[in-house]
């Protein structure tokens, strides 16, 4: 009978009267690789930059036969890559270093089943079921109950049921939830941008202008803008008075109206005509004047003027009045100018200033009556 290597250890197992006068030869050779199956061993095992398939020696020196094997590679790799230990039917623990070149992770399998992934310059356990076409590689720590009173490098494990502090740890917050969180929990120190909170909308340097309030916000407003007596309330977008129906200004579809009181005292439609239901006056008193002189040539100046007939081109609205810029031309002092969004420069009338003009145009025709009364009686 032939010898046979179908162990774990693929040694060579002699057949019954094999080898006469030379078994201890064979008996030698598997004592080594016995030995070596405990030892740590290192191996380029990847010579490409590709997934690598090795496969355990029968009855001959193989590193990939060691306990613990530091995986290298003549390659840098620049992907995962995987490493199929051969053959499948091997059933064997064996530690894995993954010291590969370029950073990447490796994975460990034997056959079509589940494998494990080492992390580069990570070490794991791995436990190939031997199972043929369908091996799976199991993590040898991933299920691993070390007991309420194991240590490790003389400190005690933080396990899911511990109250140890965690000193200068990193959570990863992508791959854990941490729950129970209380105001003493969080640091006085702690800097959290205002965007982690609800739904982040607001900024940290909107949430930072809390800092300036010195109490409630709404009570702020309401003193600020809303009291019985002299405050304003904001009622709503269309309107701003002191109260429900007091002195303020009130936002309608195509006009705005002003109240005094409950009563409304004037309004401005949106054709820029403004009208009260009391008179509209200007200071007038000599003590805000000064360089005052008497308008002379009046008549004259009036009669270079004339009142027209028009049409606004805003609402086709059929007025009378005069044109500024002719007037201009005459009596500058009559005439304003101001920036239109739309027109640019425009030009208006001081219409309440004419009447001085028309004063003492009324005196010079007057004058010339007379004039021609008392030469006619002459």
């Amino acid at each position: 009978m032939a010898s046979s290597y179908e162990n774990d250890l693929r040694l060579e197992e002699m057949g019954t009267g094999e080898q006469i006068g030379s078994w201890g030869t064979t008996t030698n050779t598997n004592l080594s690789l016995i030995a070596e199956a405990f030892s740590y061993q290192t191996e380029a095992t990847f010579d490409a930059n590709a997934n690598k398939e090795v496969t355990i020696q029968n009855g001959q020196s193989d590193k990939r036969r060691a306990f613990y094997l530091k995986v290298t590679s003549s390659a840098t790799l620049d992907a995962t890559r995987t490493l199929t230990i051969l053959p499948n039917t091997v059933s064997k623990v064996i530690f894995i270093e993954n010291a590969t070149s370029g950073g990447q992770s490796i994975s460990i399998s034997q056959g079509s089943g589940a494998s494990v992934t080492i992390a580069n310059g990570k070490t794991k356990g791995c436990g190939l079921d031997g199972g043929g076409s369908g091996a799976v590689v199991h993590d040898l720590f991933e299920k691993i109950d070390l007991g309420a009173s194991a240590t490790f490098n003389g400190g005690a494990f933080v396990t899911a049921s511990s109250t140890d502090t965690l000193t200068n740890k990193t959570i990863d917050s992508d791959s854990n939830t941490i729950t129970n969180i209380v105001n003493a929990d969080i640091k006085a120190t702690a800097q959290i941008d205002a965007t982690k909170i609800a739904d982040g909308s607001v900024t940290s340097a909107e949430f930072q202008y809390i800092n300036t309030l010195s109490s409630n916000a709404q009570t702020q407003l309401n003193n600020a803008y809303s009291s019985s007596d002299s405050n304003l309330t904001l009622q709503n977008v269309n309107e701003v008075r002191r109260g429900a129906s007091a002195t303020g200004i009130k936002n309608e579809t195509d006009h705005i109206e002003f109240y005094v009181g409950s009563t409304e005292r004037a309004t401005l439609d949106n054709s820029g005509n403004f009208t009260a239901d009391g008179n509209v006056s200007a200071y007038s008193d000599l003590a805000l004047k000064e360089d005052i002189y008497q308008i002379e040539n009046a008549l004259d100046k009036v009669k270079k003027l004339r009142g027209v007939h028009f049409t606004r081109k805003e609402n086709k609205s059929k007025e009378i009045g005069v044109v500024a810029n002719e007037v201009e031309r005459v009596v500058p002092e009559l005439v304003n100018e101001h920036e239109d969004k739309e027109l640019g420069t425009v030009k208006s009338m001081k219409y309440a200033n004419t009447v001085g003009l028309l004063i003492e145009a009324i005196k010079d025709l007057s004058k010339e009556v007379e004039d021609l009364k008392n030469g006619s009686t002459n």
